[in-house]
């Protein structure tokens, strides 16, 4: 439990970033909008022809979906075929003769792209009624010029691989298509077996998140949103960190990003076509920015040896839960506010100095590398902590 709760908090510190002013660009929490029409009208159908996708505007959870777990606005896409079928489907839930599916909900923006004082953050809830194994829902980012669309990045439900999924696509050179957040061969860090499938998991809004730097993507999935490594089923049982974390490495390409859209992938119908048990997803509390990286101000060499390596990770940890202003660097305190949280762990991953073990393991194709790498460093801590004990 120590090792995967060392390497939980790693995963963790590549998916942050330290902020100072972060450049909102799209805040979506759906508590604006007083209608269905409201909504669409500031997330308009990607046909033209059909502006009324059947995207509703819910106040609230509303039995039987998403598990009772969100008691807030938040937007239902019925993602059913357009035929007679799917449009019974969308029809329980207020779309009154049409269906969603081989639409998305989208907008639109001046291109943005990472720097090297800037990562894109990308993040949402995503309400899941765990009824359909077979599903395609979905948030993505993309860019679009023309007829060209490039840097395709894409999280959610998906139906081959089954489940909790994302894709990162079309991006220069290669880039991996659909890897599901349990796939234990390809993710850094899969979900637990016991909770691998939506089944197992059950219905409940979970968090997604992308951050996406100049050289990587780092995808990560915090089932019920509620900051552990959940041990089962049941909300905020277990360890702080996610459950699932991959990081792919692409470069953005010059058209940078344009489009954000919830709905199927690619337009997509959600593949159960005409079953009721595929038609249905929440979105809320839909998140993009542009984030500032540390600066050079801040230092993670808590230890003073003049490198910032595992042994500093183990000082932070020591330190964690200092909220009273008196930590000291020693303790794990990189920005010198005197407390030690998890923006002095961004620090430490943003200056961490990779040891030479990455001359060994370079040649391997990612996303293996950074798996080597991690679990080196937990077994590490994990024999580390131990020893201390």
């Amino acid at each position: 439990m120590i090792q995967r709760f060392v390497l939980t908090a790693l995963l963790c510190a590549s998916m942050s970033t330290v902020a100072f002013a972060d450049t909102v660009i799209i805040n979506e929490d759906f508590e604006s909008y007083a209608d269905s029409a409201a909504l669409l009208a500031a997330w308009p159908s990607s046909d033209p022809a059909r502006p009324d996708n059947a995207t509703r505007l819910i106040p609230g959870d509303t039995a039987p979906f998403y598990g009772g777990t969100n008691l807030t606005n938040f937007a239902q896409f019925c993602g059913s075929a357009n035929t007679p079928g799917g449009v019974a489907n969308c029809d329980l839930a207020g779309s009154s003769g049409v269906a969603g599916g081989g639409t998305v909900n989208q907008m639109t923006f001046p291109s943005i792209a990472p720097s090297a004082t800037q990562n894109i953050e990308l993040s949402f809830d995503l309400g899941d009624d765990a009824l359909s194994a077979n599903m395609r829902m979905t948030v993505g980012l993309r860019g679009v010029s023309g007829t060209v669309t490039e840097n395709i990045i894409e999280m959610g439900l998906y139906n081959g691989p089954v489940g909790y999924a994302y894709r990162a696509v079309l991006f220069p050179g290669t880039s991996p298509n659909w890897v599901g957040y349990a796939d234990a061969v390809n993710m850094d860090m899969p979900l637990a077996t016991n909770l691998d499938a939506q089944s197992e998991v059950g219905a409940g809004f979970h968090k997604y998140k992308a951050v996406i730097s100049v050289d990587k993507i780092v995808f990560t999935l915090d089932l019920f949103g509620d900051g552990v490594t959940n041990a089962t089923n049941t909300p905020g049982d277990g360890v702080p960190g996610v459950d699932a974390m991959d990081t792919v490495f692409v470069s953005t390409s010059a058209l940078g990003y344009t489009h954000l859209r919830f709905g199927p992938p690619s337009a997509l119908p959600s593949s159960g076509g005409e079953n009721i048990n595929a038609a249905f997803a929440g979105f809320d509390n839909i998140l993009l920015k542009l984030v500032d990286i540390a600066g050079p101000t801040e230092n993670a060499d808590f230890d003073g040896d003049g490198d910032v390596d595992g042994k500093d990770f183990i000082a932070w940890q020591r330190g964690f839960g200092i909220n009273d202003g008196s930590a000291q660097p020693a303790d794990g305190d990189a920005n010198g506010d005197g407390n030690v949280n998890g923006d002095d762990l961004a620090i430490w991953q943003n200056q961490y100095t990779v040891p030479p073990l990455t001359a060994n393991v370079a040649a391997v194709p990612e996303p293996a590398s950074a798996v080597l790498l991690l679990l080196a460093m937990a077994g590490f801590a994990g024999r580390s902590r131990r020893s201390a004990s």
